[in-house]
């Protein structure tokens, strides 16, 4: 314990301990650590500028947080806005053919549309088909596609896929088999008109009809239609296939009943219909000419078909002369009789109908009215044939 001098004679006493004891004097108060107001004073100026240190340190801190703030916002505006225009096609343009190979990658699909300008960056177009899942699933093809075209819309068209260029070729009903090879070669640059009347009727593929003798000609039976045909792709023995798939489709539709118990076969109304589709032009006399060739048949009676001679010479003549129907074929129905040995044209399914369900009228005769309707007039006799004849005539005058 440390002591001092009370100044009483050498005595001694505790140090204060900042209580008077009682009964004692006044004792001066001294702040803890023996400082002094002056002191104080100092200390408490000196804290101020510490303080106000402090409070500038902290609004330097907060206006450099406001500054980085600020310069954030503005990198992320600038990088959000280039984004976007790196994701989004500009405005669409016009049409480009765009060939997709088999088995290629994305990344080859989306160079090629970026080559062709379909979009804009290949990049950003494989980002947009890998977040959709679709990677693997873009189908290859010749496609019409236009300059920056929307991603939605392309990829809807790429996972589609398709179809390679197409023709349409069209036979008419009633088209011999020259008139068919004709057309489809004019149609069809990889078909030539000799490579289609070889697969018709020179080396014809197996083909399976009541009374139809195999590898006989295709004639009656390459139905008429219109066919879409893949120019690249196409041969003459896959379109005649095709033209026998729609025969046997049509056919199957034939109610062959009155047919049968007449004692015809199938072969037979082909060739029946070959000859109603070169004979009636007006859609309504096609069942009232069936009529008139059933008759024939069952009375032994030559048909007397003009459209057989026309086949036989190899050209359509509008008028016969004597000569003509004298012409030794045995497609000739003026000299043989019965049926002609193959049908004469390929009938239509209208025509296949009408010759296996002809009408009940009686008539034997027909001849053409000459006035422009594409009619005929119909009778029983010869007598009234020779009528009709002569107004037929003085029609034409």
């Amino acid at each position: 314990m440390a002591r001092q001098p009370d100044g009483s004679g050498g005595r001694e006493r505790p140090a204060s301990t900042g209580q008077r004891p009682p009964g004692a004097g006044w004792t001066r108060y001294e702040p803890a650590g023996g400082r002094t107001d002056d002191q104080l004073g100092i200390e408490r100026r000196r804290g101020t500028r510490h303080d106000d240190g402090r409070r500038g340190r902290r609004r330097r801190r907060r206006l450099l947080g406001y500054l980085l703030v600020a310069v954030f916002a503005l990198v992320l505006g600038v990088g959000v806005g280039y984004a976007r225009a790196y994701f989004q096609p500009g405005e669409v343009g016009g049409t480009v053919t765009v060939v997709i190979k088999e088995g290629s990658s994305l990344r080859a699909i989306s160079t090629e549309l970026e080559k062709q300008g379909v979009v804009e960056h290949a990049r950003a177009f494989e980002i947009e088909v890998e977040g959709k899942g679709y990677a693997t699933r873009l189908m290859p093809g010749t496609y019409q596609l236009h300059i920056n075209e929307p991603y939605d819309v392309l990829i809807k068209k790429l996972l589609k896929g398709s179809k390679p260029p197409t023709v349409k070729v069209s036979i008419p009903e009633g088209t011999t088999l020259r008139q068919a090879a004709a057309i489809v070669s004019k149609e069809v640059k990889r078909i030539s008109a000799v490579g289609y009347t070889k697969a018709a009727r020179d080396d014809p593929p197996p083909f399976t009809l009541e009374g139809y003798k195999k590898g006989g000609t295709l004639e009656g039976m390459l139905f008429p239609a219109t066919y879409e045909v893949y120019p690249k792709k196409a041969t003459a023995p896959k379109f005649v296939q095709d033209q026998l798939d729609a025969f046997e489709a049509n056919f199957a539709k034939v109610d062959m009943s009155r047919a049968r118990a007449a004692n015809l076969t199938e072969y037979d109304v082909v060739v029946i219909a070959s000859m109603i589709d070169r004979e009636a032009l007006v859609p309504a006399e096609r069942p009232i000419v069936a009529a008139v060739i059933w008759n024939r048949l069952r009375k032994d009676m030559l048909l007397q078909i003009d459209a057989t001679i026309q086949y036989a010479l190899g050209k359509t003549k509008p008028v016969l002369t004597y000569d003509d129907l004298k012409i030794d074929s045995p497609y000739n129905t003026y000299k043989h009789a019965g049926l002609p040995p193959t049908p004469i044209s390929n009938p239509g399914l209208a025509a296949l109908e009408a010759a296996a369900n002809p009408t009940d009228d009686k008539y034997l005769y027909y001849v053409a009215r000459n006035d422009g309707t594409g009619r005929h007039y119909f009778s029983t006799t010869y007598e009234q044939f020779l009528v009709d004849e002569a107004k037929a005539q003085a029609n034409g005058q």
